[in-house]
């Protein structure tokens, strides 16, 4: 495991205008697109007409807002008179890369489906919002007494003491959170620019599985969402160093002893259940755009897919997780009780999406 990459230093003399050229860059930069996506939606192409900067960015004026608030933030802080240190998170960046490729790859499929693949890009930014928002909350919700608990609600950063809440670089996101998250934006999304939710659903979704892929591959890198103690010699069990999250969970522990070798230089051989879930996403991914989207006979044939394989696999990745921090309930962990509402979701979307479309075959014979 690489927790950290390297660490980029940005000199104080330097920092302001970085924040101004980013905020700028962001603003500027999602205006560009917004009209973009708008001389291409005029129709016909004789009567198209150009939108103007000041009407783009109010259209996108909540964002705009949003990055004002942010950068201001900092400025007033004092975070921006100092030399800044910014750890480039092996975590982070394997999140970034799964959100990059699977937006392009839903970009791609919407070109290919006749939907807008501008609309696509731009729901993605306010999934990604969502999501980020929903996995933090969820894993706080279940791990409250490490947020809030006596000395746990701040944590060091180079930018000085934060609320532990708003370090994310060092884990804590829960998957299923996230999805919930990005669901309701993406319903409240679609739904306000009158686009078919399934539809766009089943464009999404192989992106989310291989978005996924990366995500967990970030989870080994930190030593979170890790396994339990292996029992037996297996040739690919894992020993986590002292820096990574499931070490210093293990130290924390009334037992250490049970889950750390005894020269306390690393954990004992425990099942990475990350990559066990990222390579189980990757081949859920192959089997989505090789076999089910192929043949997809229904609108939301492909999430109904997706839901119900991912219940089943997180629910066998998680008789293997060894983080029980995260909640038990009943004896079953919080992700296997989301796994089987999922999986009931996705059972009644398919057997709903077949009736249509038999329906559909049965009306258009007589």
């Amino acid at each position: 495991m690489l927790p950290v990459l390297f660490t980029l230093v940005i000199p104080a003399a330097l920092a302001k205008p970085a924040v101004i050229l980013i905020v700028l860059f962001l603003i500027f930069g999602r205006a560009w697109g917004y009209r973009r996506r708008f001389a291409a939606e005029a129709q016909p192409p004789a009567q198209r007409k150009e939108l103007g900067w000041l009407q783009a960015l109010r259209d996108d004026l909540w964002v705009i807002v949003m990055l004002l608030v942010v950068g201001g933030s900092l400025w007033r802080s004092g975070l921006l008179d100092a030399d800044i240190r910014l750890p480039l998170h092996t975590y982070g960046l394997l999140i970034a890369t799964g959100f990059v490729v699977g937006i392009w790859l839903a970009q791609r499929e919407a070109k290919r489906r006749g939907q807008d693949p501008e609309a696509i890009a731009d729901l993605s930014f306010w999934i990604l919002v969502a999501a980020l928002v929903g996995s933090r909350v969820y894993f706080i919700l279940v791990n409250w007494s490490d947020y809030f608990g006596p000395h746990s609600f701040m944590t060091q950063t180079p930018f000085g003491r934060i609320p532990r809440v708003l370090a994310i670089w060092e884990g804590g996101l829960v998957f299923y959170g996230g999805f919930i998250g990005a669901v309701v934006a993406a319903f409240v999304y679609l739904r306000r620019h009158k686009m078919d939710f399934l539809a766009a659903a089943d464009t999404l979704i192989p992106g989310v599985a291989i978005g996924h892929f990366f995500g967990r591959l970030g989870c080994f890198a930190a030593g979170c969402c890790w396994g339990d103690v292996a029992q037996s010699a297996l040739p690919w069990t894992a020993r986590f160093p002292p820096e990574s999250l499931a070490f210093q969970t293990f130290a924390g522990r009334a037992n250490p002893g049970a889950f750390l070798a005894t020269d306390h230089l690393h954990t004992l051989p425990l099942h990475p259940t990350q990559l066990y879930e990222s390579f189980g996403e990757l081949a859920l991914f192959a089997f989505l755009i090789a076999v089910v989207r192929p043949r997809k006979a229904f609108h939301g044939q492909v999430l109904a897919s997706w839901l119900l394989l991912y219940a089943v696999l997180r629910t066998v990745v998680e008789s293997f997780r060894g983080d029980v921090e995260r909640g038990i309930v009943l004896g079953l962990g919080v992700g296997t009780w989301t796994s089987l509402v999922i999986f009931a979701i996705g059972a009644v979307l398919y057997a709903r999406g077949w009736q249509r479309r038999q329906a559909g075959l049965s009306a258009a014979a007589a």
